[in-house]
Order: C-alpha cells, then sequence, then structure tokens
C-alpha cells in the first residue's frame, strides 16, 4: 500500500468513522491470538501471564434528595461512586489483575492440536465470590481442518474447533481487555462492563446465583466454536491481504466454572474482514478491520426463594418487569425474581453489535493512529441494576447482590475511541521519551430504554496516557469525566433516579502492566 494511500486511509478512518458510529475493535484478530499457535510451532509449553496493580480513587459525593422509600440512602454514597469488586471505600490500592497461564502445541501426539490455560489471582468481579485462583480459560483447539498456506503464504479457507472455557464472539472491547497486548484505558465503557461482564442471571434465591460462586461470567462461556480466518488477495488496492474472519459456537449460557443449569444454550456468530497493511503481527497490527457479532440465548428463572433448586410455586406480583415499585421490601426482594405462578420460565436474551478499527502509522512524519468505534445493543432480558441504591445501606435495600432485572427490555450502548503516539514528537523537542500515547474516549450507555421506573442514561469521557518503559512494563494514567442521569424517568422514580446518579462524580486510576512473557505476537 502507498504512503498517499495510506494516508487517505487514515483519514477515512479518522473523520467518516465517527458518522457510522455503529462501530468499534483492537487492532488485532482475538481468534487467532487466544488459544491457536502459528503452523509449524514445537512449544510445547509457554507459561506466560501478566500483573497490574493499581490505585482508584473515586470524588463522588453523598446521595442526596431521594424520598420515600429511598429516603435512608440519603447521606450515603451511591454504588457506581465506590470501588470495585468490595464497594466499601471511594480510594484503594489493588492488584486488578494477576493473571498466570500456560499454552503451547500437543507435541509429539500432533502439531495441529494447540491448548490455552489461563487464571485469575487478582482482585475484581471474578474472584470476588471465593478469593483468588479462579480459571479463566482453559480450551483445546484442533487445526486439522484449516488447510494450511497457499503458494503465496496466505492462510486458506479451512475450519478450526476450539472447545472447553474461553471468550466467545462479542463486542471486540471485552475480548481485547482480558489481555494487556492494546488495552488503552484502565475503565472499560460503561455499555461494555454492564453488558458484556454482566452478573450471571439465574433465579436461585436471593442473590441470584449460588454463594459462593463467582460475580461475573468474564465474558466466557463453556462449549464449542467453529472458527478460521482464512485470507485473499486484494483485488483493489494490492499490497497487503485481506483476512476473512468466522465464528459460530454454542455454550452452555450460564457463568463460568458451571455446567447447564437451565438446558439451555446460548448461540454465537462472528464475521469481520480486515485490511492487513504491513506483515506486523499481534495486538497492534496494522490494518483497518470492520465487524459484526451476534449472541442469543434462554435463561431460565424458577423463583427459588429457599434456594433448594426447586420452584416453590409462590407468586410474588413484581411488576412484570421485575421492578417492585418499592425497594424496601424485607428480606426476600421480589426485584430478584421472574414470576409467573411459580413456575420455571424461559425469558430470551439477544446482545449483538457492529464496529470498526483502524490502526496504523498513516503519515510517515508522523506517530501510530488509532481509531476504534462500536456499536452495541441488548434486548429481552436486561440486568438492570443493584438492588441497593448504596453498599452501606445493604441490609435495608434487600442485599448488594440483589439484582433488577427487566423481562423485555432494551439497552444500547456506543463508543468512540482515539489514540495516537506521540514520543517522536517528544524527541524532536529534545525530550527523551520511549513510546509515549494519548488516548481519548467517549461513551454513552442507556440502559433500559423507555422504562420509566428504571431508565438511566451515563455519558463518560476518558482521557489516559501511558508510558511504556519497556514493551513489556508500562504505566497507565486515566481520568473520567461521568455525567449520568435518570431523567427520562417519570415522577418519584426520575427524583431518586436522578439523587443518586447527581452523586456521581468524576474518577481516577493509575496501573502499572508487566507482561512477564508476551506470547500475543502471533
Amino acid at each position: 500500500m502507498t504512503t498517499k494511500l495510506r494516508s487517505i486511509t487514515g483519514l477515512l478512518a479518522v473523520f467518516v468513522t465517527p458518522l457510522l458510529l455503529s462501530s468499534g475493535a483492537d487492532a488485532a484478530n482475538w481468534f487467532k491470538l487466544r488459544g491457536t499457535e502459528p503452523g509449524g510451532t514445537s512449544h510445547t509449553l509457554q507459561m506466560w501471564g501478566f500483573l497490574q496493580p493499581q490505585f482508584t480513587k473515586d470524588t463522588s459525593n453523598d446521595i442526596e434528595g431521594a424520598i420515600g422509600g429511598l429516603a435512608p440512602a440519603n447521606g450515603t454514597k451511591p454504588i457506581p461512586g465506590t470501588i470495585p469488586p468490595d464497594r466499601t471505600s471511594q480510594q484503594s490500592f489493588s492488584m486488578r489483575r494477576a493473571r498466570l497461564g500456560v499454552r503451547g502445541t500437543m507435541i509429539p501426539v500432533s502439531n495441529d492440536i494447540d491448548y490455552f490455560f489461563l487464571t485469575e489471582w487478582g482482585q475484581n468481579g471474578v474472584t470476588r465470590g471465593g478469593g483468588a485462583a479462579h480459571l479463566l480459560d482453559a480450551s483445546i483447539t484442533f487445526n486439522q481442518l484449516s488447510r494450511g498456506l497457499d503458494d503465496n503464504g496466505l492462510h486458506n479457507a479451512g475450519v478450526r474447533v476450539r472447545m472447553g472455557q474461553f471468550l466467545f464472539s462479542q463486542t471486540s472491547e471485552a475480548l481485547s481487555h482480558s489481555t494487556p497486548g492494546r488495552r488503552n484505558h484502565i475503565f472499560m465503557p460503561e455499555g461494555t462492563f454492564a453488558m458484556a461482564l454482566m452478573r450471571p442471571a439465574n433465579d436461585n434465591g436471593r442473590r441470584n446465583w449460588p454463594e459462593d460462586e463467582v460475580s461475573v461470567n468474564a465474558g466466557r462461556d463453556v462449549g464449542i466454536e467453529l472458527f478460521d480466518f482464512p485470507q485473499f488477495a486484494d483485488p483493489v488496492f494490492g499490497g497487503g491481504p485481506l483476512e476473512l474472519t468466522y465464528s459460530l459456537a454454542i455454550g452452555n449460557g450460564n457463568t463460568i466454572g458451571e455446567l447447564n443449569r437451565d438446558g439451555n444454550f446460548r448461540k454465537y456468530a462472528w464475521l469481520s474482514i480486515a485490511k492487513l497493511f504491513d506483515d506486523t503481527r499481534g495486538p497492534r497490527r496494522h490494518d483497518l478491520q470492520l465487524y459484526g457479532w451476534y449472541q442469543k440465548g434462554d435463561i431460565a428463572f424458577n423463583n427459588d426463594i429457599d434456594n433448594n433448586g426447586q420452584p416453590d410455586g409462590i407468586p410474588i406480583p413484581a411488576g412484570g418487569d421485575l421492578n417492585p415499585g418499592n425497594l424496601n421490601v424485607g428480606p426476600v426482594s421480589p426485584g430478584t425474581r421472574v414470576v409467573k405462578n411459580g413456575n420455571q420460565n424461559d425469558e430470551e436474551q439477544k446482545y449483538w453489535g457492529y464496529g470498526i478499527e483502524y490502526f496504523d502509522k498513516p503519515f510517515n512524519s508522523l506517530g501510530q493512529m488509532r481509531f476504534e468505534a462500536e456499536y452495541q445493543k441488548q434486548d429481552g432480558l436486561i440486568f438492570d441494576g443493584a438492588q441497593s441504591p448504596s453498599a452501606a445501606i445493604n441490609d435495608n435495600f434487600g442485599g448488594f447482590e440483589s439484582i433488577l432485572y427487566d423481562l423485555d427490555g432494551e439497552s444500547t450502548a456506543w463508543y468512540a475511541d482515539v489514540g495516537y503516539d506521540i514520543h517522536g514528537h517528544l524527541r524532536s523537542l529534545g525530550i527523551p521519551a520511549k513510546r509515549t500515547t494519548l488516548n481519548v474516549r467517549y461513551d454513552e450507555f442507556n440502559r433500559n430504554n423507555g422504562n420509566a421506573a428504571r431508565e438511566v442514561n451515563f455519558k463518560t469521557w476518558s482521557l489516559t496516557g501511558e508510558y511504556f518503559f519497556h514493551k513489556k512494563a508500562r504505566a497507565t494514567l486515566t481520568y473520567q469525566f461521568r455525567d449520568y442521569d435518570a431523567n427520562n424517568r417519570e415522577g418519584n422514580a426520575k427524583t431518586n433516579g436522578n439523587a443518586v446518579m447527581d452523586a456521581i462524580d468524576n474518577r481516577i486510576g493509575l496501573q502499572v502492566t508487566f507482561v512477564f512473557k508476551n506470547v500475543l505476537l502471533r
């Protein structure tokens, strides 16, 4: 690709893409990087992992102006204004992620069978339910039908089979967020955080999941996937090839580490096309990529009040949308139930989106430029936030883990993210600098659109600087401006919603990343 053509492509990515706003991805093929070894490898076992210690400070204020049943929340901190996973403080150091894994090819058994294993030891939503050392990924990939490379060194069209527990097709932000390679901001977009990493929606008693179970599914599932990433010569522009990636998969649809508890399965699909600009590899591959993905599955609720695994047959009036209208309801919250005469019911949930990403050095005199944008939508069964507006008054509001859902809801989200490497400019000014990147992201999340009692709108600006001490070690500083509101609600729900939302203010995070073995440059 000529320099002139790259320049045109870069300008189109930067200026035309915001008009699309229905886009997003990272400069990488995560289906290739996660769990697939390069052909002909002789690595039988590679230890790998990374550490991410972090400091977070939240500047949110106390809730003021709540009325009626929410009045006891006045003078307490809103849950989004506290630090996860424990929600007991507004400023704290933590070991946000500490991940250790092994991967490789099953030689001498076969050089066409790959394995991928990763554990989590940090302090986050995965380990919250039972301490550290939780299994994140454990998969085996069979490549016998992938058909290898053609005479020009391009991947032939074929099929690979992956089975186990791993990241299934979904928002590209979630696919890349669990690895250190292209994670540009400390905090996820609000929509991705709520929809892709949502708590399991299982009505097994008051807390919606067994007592000692993990809090989030980390975007993972247990199942089987058919995928591949064939490449083709570019018939229009020439230069680097086009790469088509597809995936079709089916999984249990429950949280990680669980068997299929309700007899339902979740279906997944992904399709992307990428223009490769050169032979760069890994998370910082130079490319222009368009993609789309889709998930669909049913989730069973059984009104199991005593948590014995059986429907109790006791109807609890939940107002049809799991919003009881009165938060102060005693030890068992109707907001955690789907009630249809006490019978087990399957509730449908769909989650889909599409996006665009660009990462390259379009001008010789400038640094590397990155642009990402994504649109996401979820409808059917919608995670509607914690029943308790404040971690300080959990017992008065059904418990911190008492979760509301909407059976027929709709949530939408989008973000646009721009990044630029400035170290070349610093050096030209006589300032010695290693790779330094500035990133700006704007994201919106509209949760429960059209629900007059529960709709919330999130608008967030994230400003992030990255300084690389080494290609395997960097410091990241993120400052977020958060503007949340419940202006589309009605009556007391609007008053109380804004009492909580108005209390939420900005936050800052400082994170250090150390990758002690980089195995993603494939």
